[in-house]
């Protein structure tokens, strides 16, 4: 068990270093890209809360697509709801990060 444990704790601080985080959090990327179509929309499809948020925006887009703004004023838009999504990524890919550092601790507590 301590020979384990010393391997977990290895295991964590090699892949919590800043250069091995980018390279798995990019590789993590790749990875949720080609598994969303199956596992998450499954999830999404299913969450009741979530489509009811999913239709809630969408009515609104179809305002804000439907009113009179200027062309600045789409643009400082369009620009926030772009970098709005990209921390979103940003944070969804830490969050899947540590579940899965989770996931891998709570299994090796198992033993």
């Amino acid at each position: 068990m301590i020979q384990q444990a010393k391997h977990t704790q290895e295991l964590f601080s090699i892949i919590t270093q800043h250069d091995s985080v980018q390279e798995i959090r990019e590789t993590i990327k790749i990875f949720m890209d080609s598994m969303k179509d199956t596992t998450l929309n499954t999830l999404l499809r299913k969450d009741q809360e979530y489509q009811a948020c999913q239709e809630e925006y969408l009515r609104a887009y179809e305002c804000y697509q439907n009113d009179s703004y200027s062309s600045s004023q789409r643009d400082t838009v369009d620009k926030l709801l772009a970098q709005k999504d990209e921390c979103h990524l940003e944070y969804i890919t830490n969050a899947y990060f540590a579940g899965l550092i989770d996931s891998y601790r709570m299994i090796q507590s198992m033993d």
